[in-house]
């Protein structure tokens, strides 16, 4: 992996391999070109900003399960430091661990990657190549690491894989073709990549994320299999068990209908088993309630033999409802307004939208933090009508790009409404 920096903040990984596991032993807050110093910001991050290292240590082991740890020390032959990768978090003696110079393609680069990023702000961050030395699961999560924790950077990201394009919500995608010696660059429409990928899935999902997962969480689509993971880390202060997966299944409104849609719950289930990885231990289903009563979803779960679940809201969206993030949002999005829109008009609009014949439901009492109506309401339609309204327009709400931004926000001013979310989220990952 070649490493430059083209500006004072901006880094390039080339899809190469290097030695970078070992250096002189030096004071360094960030990165050099070729990322020859990384053992002496890791030991500056160990030393000075302990909270990072560790988190830094937590993303590595999300993304490589078979580490546990990560250390930097002495070398003892040359007066060198250098960094040792551990296959277990205890580091007992050092003979038990490994030099990072020895570790397996993609490791290297996922640290300098993520040191890169944790230790500048506001950068541009590009890399070439991503699927080229990482396995499909560990892109995956290092690609939700780098939307959901550290998305105050601009990432410039090029592969051959449609699922990589896919799950990292592209802003915009871009097709390089040469020709001789001459390359011309095309604008993809984004809806022509996610039609590619259902073509390429016959279910919707790729069966290469489940061939690294012990635990697999199939969930309603792209923005629960993002998402999931943030709540579950955000509300236990724990990582995804290793081994742990959520995925994400196209068109599963199909799944709580007709008794023919819910035989292909059990289609999945015998495909995983019988086509995908032989190491599953376990398979469950996390689905929307939408609009189905209690006895269907009873039904359901017996049918599924206990795999299915159901989110206790209508849909995800419905914890999404929290006046204060939805003015974040605008605030955030509406760069032309001359005023700042208030938590007092957001409330009030969602108050008047609720009450409209479009919205209006028998479980509405004028109350927007009502459970009983949280667990009915069509919030995303709301959330979208909402945001249109107060900016004239000039704002949309997307379920996908932007539900990230209300949760964060939510996580973090006003937890306490997503109880019932963060429940169902630990159920999922750590129920039987």
């Amino acid at each position: 992996m070649a490493v430059y920096v083209t500006q004072q903040n901006t880094f390039c990984f080339n899809a190469e391999r290097m030695s970078i596991g070992e250096s002189a032993h030096a004071h360094a807050e960030r990165l050099t070109e070729n990322a020859n110093n990384l053992p002496s910001v890791l030991l500056t991050l160990q030393g000075e900003r302990g909270d990072t290292f560790n988190k830094l240590v937590q993303h590595i082991r999300e993304v490589f399960p078979t580490v546990g740890n990560l250390s930097v020390g002495p070398v003892f032959n040359n007066g060198n430091i250098e960094v040792r990768i551990w296959p277990t978090i205890a580091m007992p003696r050092r003979e038990l661990s490994f030099p990072l110079n020895n570790s397996g393609t993609g490791v290297a680069q996922v640290i300098a990657i993520l040191t890169a990023i944790m230790t500048i702000e506001d950068a541009v961050i590009v890399i070439d190549e991503i699927n080229s030395f990482l396995h499909p699961a560990a892109v995956k999560t290092l690609l939700r690491i780098l939307q959901t924790e550290y998305n105050q950077h601009q990432y410039i990201i090029s592969t051959h894989s449609p699922e990589v394009i896919s799950f990292s919500n592209p802003s915009t995608v871009h097709l390089v073709k040469r020709s001789g010696y001459e390359s011309t660059v095309h604008k993809l429409n984004l809806n022509q990549v996610e039609d590619f990928r259902e073509v390429a899935d016959h279910l919707g999902i790729s069966m290469a994320d489940v061939f690294a997962a012990d635990n697999v969480i199939w969930v309603e689509g792209p923005t629960e299999e993002l998402c999931f993971p943030l709540v579950y880390s955000r509300s236990t202060n724990k990582t995804l068990p290793p081994g742990t997966a959520f995925i994400s299944v196209v068109a599963t409104g199909d799944l709580s209908r007709k008794k023919r849609d819910r035989q292909l719950v059990g289609e999945i289930y015998e495909r995983l088993s019988s086509t995908g990885s032989p190491l599953v231990k376990s398979v469950k289903f996390g689905f929307d309630s939408e609009q189905l009563s209690e006895a269907e979803k009873e039904d359901m779960r017996k049918e599924s033999k206990g795999r299915m679940h159901f989110l206790p809201r209508r849909h995800f969206e419905c914890y999404l409802l929290d006046p204060s993030a939805i003015t974040a949002f605008l605030n955030e999005k509406d760069g032309q307004s001359n005023e700042s829109h208030t938590s007092e008009l957001v409330s009030s609009k969602l108050t008047e939208l609720a009450a409209s014949p479009k919205f209006s439901i028998s479980e509405w009492n004028g109350d927007l933090s009502s459970e009983a109506w949280l667990e009915k309401v069509d919030a995303a339609k709301l959330i979208g009508e909402t945001c249109k309204a107060l900016s004239e327009q000039r704002v949309t709400f997307n379920k996908k790009a932007d539900s990230l931004f209300l949760l964060k926000h939510t996580l973090e001013n006003n937890p306490n409404s997503l109880k019932s979310l963060t429940d169902y989220v630990c159920e999922l990952v750590d129920g039987k």
